[in-house]
């Protein structure tokens, strides 16, 4: 019995430990605390099921290797479905004007500062390029 007691403790402190995969995209409070706590620039990704536009971001630009790869590099996504109730408040707080919205905040001094938004569909060249802008200004890129 105490020999399963250890075992329990050492597989949940071995989870605990475990590194985040950056490579998911997270609900809003559990990207927020991975944001903090690893010091990365908090993608917040507003989208709705019946958005051509949103469909056009996820299959041609979001799935990109190079921009899927500078996502987990740099940032911690966080999908926000704005036909959920929490989706609607979140847009609401974050004055979102429709879908696709991209809100990128930084955690400073024990608040939530907003460093950058885009809206609507682009060419993968053009969302790349202003993923780094964000990096940049968020102060996660070396």
């Amino acid at each position: 019995m105490y020999g399963y007691r250890v075992l329990w403790v050492l597989l949940l402190t071995g989870l605990a430990l475990a590194a985040p995969d950056f490579g998911r995209w997270y609900p809003f409070p559990q990207a927020q605390t991975l944001a903090v706590d690893h010091s990365r620039v908090l993608m917040v990704y507003f989208h709705s099921p019946h958005c051509p536009y949103c469909d056009q971001m996820n299959t041609f630009v979001l799935s990109d290797p190079a921009v899927a790869r500078f996502l987990e590099e740099r940032f911690v996504v966080a999908s926000v479905g704005t036909e959920t109730p929490e989706g609607q408040e979140l847009a609401r707080r974050f004055r979102v004007p429709g879908t696709p919205t991209f809100v990128f905040l930084v955690h400073r001094k024990g608040t939530w500062e907003e460093v950058g938004r885009l809206f609507g569909s682009r060419p993968r060249a053009e969302f790349l390029k202003e993923l780094r802008q964000m990096c940049a200004k968020g102060g996660a890129c070396e």
